[in-house]
């Protein structure tokens, strides 16, 4: 059904954008360079693939996923 597709993508970008914008602001990162890590990360391809559920998780362990890639703590 395409309305629930739509309500998954929504939700990955919402999450996206608030582990960008949290990322950015804690790490005092440029939003771009923050987006390109995170784009770029297996955290954000985890999230983006609707079959692993990953946009059902909280965005605490979502971060902490990413932060654990990137090695910031």
């Amino acid at each position: 059904m395409q309305l629930t597709d739509d309500l998954i993508t929504g939700a990955i970008n919402s999450i996206s954008g608030f582990i960008v914008a949290k990322y950015a602001e804690q790490y005092n990162i440029p939003l771009a360079l923050a987006m390109e890590t995170f784009l770029n990360s297996n955290a954000y391809k985890l999230l983006s693939d609707k079959e692993t559920g990953y946009y059902f998780d909280s965005i605490p362990e979502l971060f902490d996923m990413f932060l654990g890639e990137v090695n910031v703590r």
